[in-house]
């Protein structure tokens, strides 16, 4: 906690500044010379002065400066950057309800591992507790600070500065908490008194803070380290699971194990493959290549598996979370312990240098890797792969457009224009790890996997895409229902910084999702539709309008083609028409075509090798 006593509006006599000036100012030149260069600024009374401070900051080139109006906005927006630019990214908000407002992103920062910084802006502490207007306990509101490897729905720190002399330590250790061990979301608290105007000049006091803070990575085990593994947890019947945030080390320990690779499509395991084309062979070691389908080949496969060695966190089908609860198969988890993503009973730890693993854990059985095992996997997943190949060729040819088919088209565009793809949750990412082409790069908000904020997250990607080291469009696909969840992330003000940023709205009236789970059943059908379908009366093309993007209806797969081929520019909402009348049947008879293919695939192979 700051030390000095927090007064009235004194000003400080050696800089003939009001105490709130260079208490702010000092936090921003902090802030910067720690290595932020993006910040988010929800407006507001009592966060005046760190307001002229990040301008003034801004106008000197010290930093960016990011304007939202709405805070829990402001919270995924800042999520956003910080993923994609890896840095630590603070998020300001004034006093009262609106520190609150950042709540959802703070719980997803926490478990997804990102250095997401809440500033917020108190009122003096004799305000607080004395029911003054929009006072309430900033400190705590979101838990206490559980240590570096505290619980993962709290800030790593929670930290209150107050004298301009100690910010600069403060924002230090903020900083510090934010990048490691375990990177995840601080909370710094700035009480400010009156004056909250700046009396002196701002923009001197950054012309020389333009640190350079090395950019965050999170922490990931190298290419070379993670081979090393491979003697360690070399098992026949093996499979390499890579969940959300694996990197490609996941993609390098199946090479070296010759284990077929199950890669959800955030994971950065599935791609890019170098230009090598789709279904034109496969690069490197055959099994290496993420296989299409993970839910289909498990349906088809799974139960020949003996041994799944995981990487990040997977969080998507339920067959792989039967998959690691099954008695018969061991689970090897690449994590250090005190980092890893998630536990399941038994599993042996393993660290990605290939050091000891974790006693207690059931080891792997056998020795050595099987060669032909990973050719009935490769050739299960090209028997899939042609078939969801034909599925969009039947759609081009006039067939009705589906889920699957727009994700494969979205994911095969994003991979040509080597840009990012911001996945939603519910039914666009299960549509993606379905039948998203390998190669396209997906990012996703797996932390707690929900639907909040995905409109400002991509909002966040694509400003941190207006950095010209960066290349490849920004586009999102998600729901309806998530668009409406956040239809707030596309309203932003006319003095910001333009963006590029085509979202991709799978249109289908409803939570389509839930017709896929138990409450989708017919005996529930008197329920499903009030309470978990929830039909919308949404009008995309006038919200569209409302905020000032681009509108487009699609009703064919023709013209999502035509849409997908034509340059990101600006903002632009595409309404991709779907029906959910049937949707779910329809579906299952994908499934079945899809298991009929890798099964009869798998056959083959295994005939071959025996012969």
């Amino acid at each position: 906690m700051g030390g000095a006593p927090r007064g009235g509006g004194r000003v400080s006599h050696a800089e003939d500044r009001p105490v709130a000036q260079a208490l702010a100012e000092t936090v921003v030149a902090a802030l910067v010379a720690g290595g932020v260069r993006d910040v988010v600024l929800a407006p507001g009374s009592r966060s005046a002065p760190m307001a002229y401070a990040l301008l003034a900051a801004e106008e000197a080139g010290a930093l960016r400066l990011h304007v939202v109006v709405d805070e829990r906005s402001a919270g995924f927006q800042a999520l956003g950057l910080a993923v994609a630019t890896r840095r630590p990214v603070p998020v300001v908000v004034t006093s009262g309800s609106a520190v609150a407002n950042l709540h959802p992103a703070l719980v997803e920062a926490g478990h997804q591992r990102v250095p997401l910084v809440v500033v917020s802006c108190d009122r003096p502490a004799a305000l607080v507790r004395q029911a003054a207007s929009q006072t309430t306990e900033h400190v705590g509101m979101f838990g206490d600070a559980g240590g570096a490897a505290g619980g993962v729905s709290r800030p790593r720190a929670v930290v209150e500065v107050s004298d301009p002399g100690e910010a600069g330590p403060a924002v230090g250790r903020v900083l510090e908490r934010a990048l490691g061990p375990l990177p995840g979301p601080v909370h710094l608290n700035v009480p400010f008194a009156d004056p909250l105007v700046p009396r002196a000049s701002v923009a001197e006091t950054f012309s020389a803070h333009r640190g350079d803070g090395t950019a965050h990575e999170r922490p990931t085990a190298s290419a070379a380290s993670v081979s090393a593994l491979a003697p360690v947890v070399a098992a026949p019947g093996t499979v390499v699971v890579a969940g959300d945030g694996a990197g490609p080390q996941a993609r390098e320990l199946a090479a070296a194990l010759d284990a077929p690779l199950l890669a959800e499509p955030s994971s950065g395991a599935r791609g890019p493959l170098g230009g090598v084309p789709r279904a034109a062979g496969w690069p490197g070691n055959d099994a290496a290549r993420p296989l299409p389908a993970t839910p289909v080949l498990l349906d088809v496969l799974g139960a020949q598996v003996r041994h799944a060695v995981v990487l990040g966190r997977p969080t998507l089908s339920r067959q792989v979370t039967r998959l690691l609860a099954r008695e018969d198969v061991a689970v090897t988890i690449v994590d250090p312990p005190s980092r890893a993503w998630f536990d399941v009973p038994d599993a042996m730890h393993v660290t990605p240098g290939g050091e000891a693993p974790q006693a207690g854990g059931r080891a792997p059985l056998g020795e050595g890797g099987d060669r032909a095992w990973g050719e009935r996997w490769v050739a299960a997943g090209l028997a899939v792969d042609a078939a969801l190949d034909a599925e969009v060729a039947a759609a081009l040819a006039g067939g009705p457009l589906e889920g699957w088919v727009v994700a494969r088209l979205v994911s095969d565009a994003v991979r040509a224009d080597d840009g990012v793809l911001v996945a939603g949750a519910s039914m666009a990412i299960r549509e993606l790890d379905l039948a998203g082409v390998a190669g396209a790069r997906v990012v996703a908000s797996r932390g707690v996997a929900g639907i909040d904020g995905t409109v400002s997250t991509a909002v966040g990607h694509a400003l941190a895409g207006t950095r010209p080291e960066t290349t490849g469009p920004v586009r999102v696909l998600l729901g309806d229902l998530t668009l409406q969840h956040d239809l707030g992330g596309l309203a932003r003000g006319r003095l910001e910084r333009p963006i590029d940023l085509q979202v991709v709205v799978l249109a289908d009236d409803g939570g389509s999702i839930f017709a896929t789970l138990e409450h989708g059943r017919p005996e529930h059908a008197a329920a499903h539709e009030r309470v978990f379908a929830t039909p919308q009366a949404l009008d995309v093309g006038a919200y569209a309008h409302a905020v000032g993007a681009a509108y487009t209806e699609v009703t064919t797969a023709h013209q999502l083609l035509t849409v997908l081929g034509s340059p990101v520019r600006g903002v632009g909402i595409v309404e991709v028409r779907l029906s959910r009348v049937g949707a779910a049947a329809r579906r299952a008879g994908l499934l079945e075509r899809l298991r009929s293919a890798a099964g009869t695939a798998a056959g083959t192979a295994a005939g071959t090798a025996a012969g």
